[in-house]
C-alpha cells in the first residue's frame, strides 16, 4: 500500500470565497497527486475558515477518493513551558470569540504559532503546502505557517480568489 502524500494546508479564518478550498483540493486530488493524500490542517473552526472548508470537503466527497485529514487544533487553554509567567501574557477572550476555542476565558497567544510549527515538523513531513490567505487581510497565522514551512524546506503554493 502506498503511503499518503502529506499536504499542509493553512488559510484565513474569514475567506470571502471559501469554495476555493474544496475546488483546489479536488484539483490536487484528481489531477496532480499520485496515490492517497492526507490534508494536515489547523482545525480552525468557522463557516468561512479554510480549515473548515477542507474538512467539510474531505468528509463529504474527498474520503471517497482516498483523501484523509490530519487536523491539529491549537491548544489555546495551555501555555508552553517557555511562555512568560508575567501578568498580561494570556489574552482575555472577547464575547463571542470563536477563533480561540477552549474551556477558559483567556488563551495563550503562542498556541497558534506553536501548532503551526508542529504541523510543519510532524512526521511524516508534508511534501508541500497550499496556503489560502485572504487578500487585504493580515492573515497572521497563515503567513506564520507559510514562513515556517519555507524554513523547513516545504514547497508552498499560495492560492487567492
Amino acid at each position: 500500500m502506498t503511503e499518503p502524500t502529506i499536504l499542509l494546508l493553512a488559510g484565513s479564518r474569514a475567506l470571502t470565497e471559501p469554495g476555493i478550498v474544496p475546488a483546489t483540493l479536488a484539483d490536487i486530488a484528481f489531477n496532480i497527486a499520485v496515490g492517497p493524500i492526507t490534508i494536515r490542517h489547523g482545525a480552525c473552526p468557522g463557516k468561512t475558515s479554510a480549515d473548515q472548508a477542507a474538512s467539510d470537503w474531505i468528509t463529504s466527497i474527498g474520503h471517497r477518493y482516498g483523501v484523509t485529514e490530519d487536523p491539529m487544533p491549537a491548544d489555546w487553554d495551555n501555555c508552553a513551558p517557555n511562555c512568560p509567567t508575567t501578568p498580561g501574557h494570556r489574552k482575555a477572550k472577547k464575547p463571542g470569540d470563536t477563533a480561540h476555542p477552549g474551556l477558559l476565558d483567556d488563551y495563550c497567544p503562542s498556541a497558534g504559532p506553536r501548532r503551526n510549527k508542529a504541523m510543519t515538523l510532524k512526521q511524516p513531513r508534508p511534501a508541500w503546502m497550499v496556503a489560502f490567505p485572504e487578500p487585504g487581510q493580515p492573515s497572521y497565522g497563515t503567513r506564520n505557517c507559510v514562513r515556517l514551512a519555507e524554513q523547513a524546506g516545504i514547497r508552498v503554493r499560495t492560492i487567492t480568489a
